[in-house]
């Protein structure tokens, strides 16, 4: 028997593989997910006529004959390149771009796809078209410490996205502020002295001096300010009491007492400077820029009564956000004899939006002369009155510029909307009152919704009472008692100092940016992102995360078993299943709507086509020649 007729035999066999290979890439060229095969062909046996001689001194090397027995398919590779992405419009379909394969399982056999044609069955689960293997991904769940973000689950399950269900009403827990409040406006109120962050530093007679503000408030009629030393004590402090007030630059007469290496210390009311001798040197302080006072003079008092000067100030009550209205009063005597000097407070309530609660004339000096004080129509300031001569002394307004505002929605727990006004107001250096209430539901009781929130000297905000807790009274409503925390730092969320409120000289900024709560809600509509979230759509406004792709990626993707439906299954040779989620270790993203089309090239399957017809019909004259060739031997006979 010939050699040649079985290699021809071998050559019609290897070539109609080829044929069927590149026939089934041609009838999927059109199949979502399919990897085309390449086929490889390699020679087989070879039969050794005569080996090989190696060369001597006395001939040279021969080499072996060596006669071939035909060809062999060597591989049959598929080839896992990028298809082309088509957009479907479809929210069900998704395609891979970049490596990774989707995981569906059929039982509790796991399969792996890159035809991302799915759909949602009768139970909502996502399941590929065609074959109802359901989509495998990863919980999300609501993150505890940051309820801004969501976390993944680390166990597959099947993607189930009901859509129509109800999402239940949530209470608003947690409402958080960010950004700037301009450290560059005024006090809101003339807050009296300025003490916060006040620290004079100087050297004097061989001794270094840092001295404090301290401001005792109402010490009797002659308590005004200390200045005392941080370290040494030893140093020294001054005193300075409240003896009268010129009228005429109105500032307070203020005498000194002093103390430790301080030997001298003398205030003068036409230019508000101290000076503080020690050593025999002297240090000249400008106190007037520390001072924060309203002056006026009544003079409306019947002779022979003398004017009276009062300087007015308010203080900050930081448990209910109350003020008390101070007038330092000094009443004018003939020379020589002092002025006498009284002191007299009056605690104003105010309401939740800050204006003041003091609707009627309210006493503050029992007279003659009789000194009374009511807020104005609007509640922004208040009107002190002497009520003996019916003579109005001043209108202390509110600077309104110096006060700012934002709103925001929460919810109760019935999933009932209310806005929520939180305001801010500068009191002092570095320190501003928060205020919250409801603008538009007075009859909701709110407690603890003021407090006192205080800078450092580099614009960030102290931690310490920057998260206080609202509580809200929603019984009116049938609603549960909400307690809400405001985050003014960034802490809730994980976040730095700067990234919440801050004080800087530029514009206000500061607003509400998040907010947990959410009224009751039905699932309208689904979306998946590059990173593979499917995104439940609410008509509440509210989009929460469901979850996540999960992809499979593979040591070698080429050594997958295709299993047909455009699936494929682990082998020895592919490596184990590494599966995660899209767009982490090395997986690809996803694109929505969109479904990978096969990587079929045509040109270049027709191509082969027509190699391997050239080569089968080639192998079939080898066939046919053989054949002759025995015929011819046969002959022989006759």
């Amino acid at each position: 028997m010939l050699r040649s007729l079985m290699s021809g035999v071998s050559g019609v066999k290897g070539h109609q593989v080829s044929l069927d290979v590149v026939g089934n890439n041609i009838a999927n060229v059109n199949t979502a997910g399919y990897k085309r095969s390449s086929l490889t062909f390699q020679d087989l046996l070879y039969q050794t006529a005569s080996g090989a001689m190696k060369p001597t001194d006395e001939r040279g090397g021969v080499n072996a004959q060596q006669i071939g027995l035909g060809v062999q398919v060597g591989a049959i590779e598929v080839l896992h390149t990028q298809g082309n992405t088509q957009f479907t419009g479809s929210r069900t379909d998704m395609a891979i771009q970049g490596d990774g394969y989707f995981v569906v399982v059929d039982g509790n056999n796991k399969l792996y796809s890159r035809a991302g044609n799915f759909v949602l069955d009768a139970s909502s689960n996502l399941v590929q078209a065609g074959t109802g293997f359901k989509v495998q991904g990863y919980a999300m769940e609501r993150d505890p410490v940051d309820p801004t973000s969501f976390t993944q689950g680390s166990q597959l399950v099947d993607i189930n996205i009901p859509v129509g269900d109800k999402m239940e009403a949530r209470a608003t827990e947690v409402a958080g502020f960010r950004c700037n409040l301009d450290s560059r406006v005024d006090t809101y109120l003339p807050m009296g002295i300025l003490k916060n962050d006040v620290e004079i530093n100087f050297s004097l007679g061989g001794n270094d001096f840092s001295l404090k503000v301290n401001d005792p408030g109402a010490l009797g009629a002659g308590g005004f300010m200390t200045l005392t030393s941080s370290a040494p004590a030893s140093v020294g402090s001054v005193g300075l009491q409240f003896t009268g007030i010129n009228a005429t630059t109105g500032l307070p007469i203020l005498t000194t007492t002093f103390g430790g290496t301080i030997t001298a210390a003398t205030f003068d009311n036409t230019t508000g400077q101290l000076t503080v001798t020690a050593g025999g040197a002297d240090k000249v302080i400008d106190l007037k820029e520390y001072f924060n006072l309203t002056m006026f003079t009544d003079s409306s008092n019947p002779a022979p009564a003398a004017p009276v000067h009062y300087l007015a100030e308010f203080d900050d009550v930081q448990t209910t956000g109350s003020r008390t209205l101070r007038l330092w009063a000094h009443h004018d005597t003939t020379p020589p004899l002092p002025g006498t000097v009284t002191v007299n407070t009056l605690t104003i309530p105010m309401n939740n939006d800050g204006t003041f609660n003091l609707s009627s004339l309210t006493q503050i000096i029992a007279g003659p002369p009789d000194i009374q004080a009511q807020a104005t129509e609007d509640g922004l300031g208040v009107i002190i009155r002497n009520t003996t001569t019916n003579t109005l002394l001043a209108t202390i307004n509110q600077t309104t510029a110096s006060v700012h505002s934002t709103k925001m929605d929460v919810y109760d727990s019935l999933g009932n909307p209310y806005t929520l006004e939180v305001s801010w107001e500068k009191i002092d250096n570095n320190q501003w009152r928060w205020r919250a209430w409801l603008p538009n539901d007075a009859g909701i009781t709110l407690t603890d919704n003021t407090g006192i929130l205080t800078f450092t000297a580099d614009g960030k905000l102290e931690r310490t009472n920057a998260t206080p807790v609202l509580i809200l009274n929603f019984a009116a409503r049938g609603a549960l008692e909400a307690r809400i925390k405001l985050d003014f730092s960034g802490e809730t969320f994980q976040k730095d100092a700067m990234e919440g409120v801050t004080q800087y000289g530029v514009d206000y900024t500061t607003k509400g940016y998040y907010q947990d709560g959410y009224s009751m809600g039905v699932m309208t509509d689904f979306a998946t992102g590059k990173d593979g979230t499917v995104t439940g759509v609410y008509n509440n406004g509210v989009n929460v995360p469901l979850y996540r792709v999960a992809l499979a990626l593979f040591a070698n993707s080429a050594g997958l078993n295709k299993e047909g439906n455009t699936v494929f299954s682990e082998s020895n040779n592919s490596g184990m299943a590494q599966i995660g989620a899209a767009m982490t270790g090395g997986a690809g993203e996803i694109a929505g709507s969109s479904l990978e089309m096969s990587n079929v090239d045509l040109t270049d399957e027709f191509t082969k086509l027509i190699t391997s017809q050239r080569g089968f019909q080639a192998n079939a004259r080898m066939i046919t020649t053989s054949d002759q060739v025995l015929e011819e031997l046969i002959n022989l006979k006759r």
